[in-house]
């Protein structure tokens, strides 16, 4: 039997960045509070996907995929109201890339790290 010794591990909250102010949108008639995706309070679910998108100028079609399939999930599980909207419109990936695509702009997110730089499409705001 091992005796571990174990670091506890403290976060000092008292410095933490001032955070920006949250996101809100109105998407197909649905009101989103969604919080800054540029905060240290980005939510865990999104974490992946945002560190992608501020590590390169743009993506690719793969790395832009991804990227939406978190965005989804995300919507999915925090935000079921507009889900169930989203899935009822006649272009759900339209109205995805579109919410994405503003979410990002607004909360200060480089725009052109949504541009796919192999087909030329980018996700544009509706």
């Amino acid at each position: 039997m091992s005796d571990n010794t174990y670091h506890v591990v403290d976060v000092d909250l008292t410095d933490a960045e001032e955070l920006k102010p949250d996101v809100h949108l109105e998407v197909a008639g649905v009101k989103l509070d969604l919080p800054n995706l540029n905060n240290a309070e980005l939510p865990i679910e999104l974490v992946q996907a945002i560190l992608l998108v501020k590590s390169r100028p743009t993506l690719s079609d793969e790395e832009t995929s991804a990227c939406m399939a978190a965005f989804l999930a995300y919507f999915q599980a925090m935000k079921p109201n507009f889900w169930n909207v989203l899935r009822k419109t006649e272009r759900p990936i339209a109205y995805l890339t579109a919410t994405v695509k503003a979410w990002a702009d607004e909360s200060g997110l480089d725009p052109k790290a949504f541009t796919s730089p192999t087909s030329g499409t980018t996700i544009a705001r509706r």
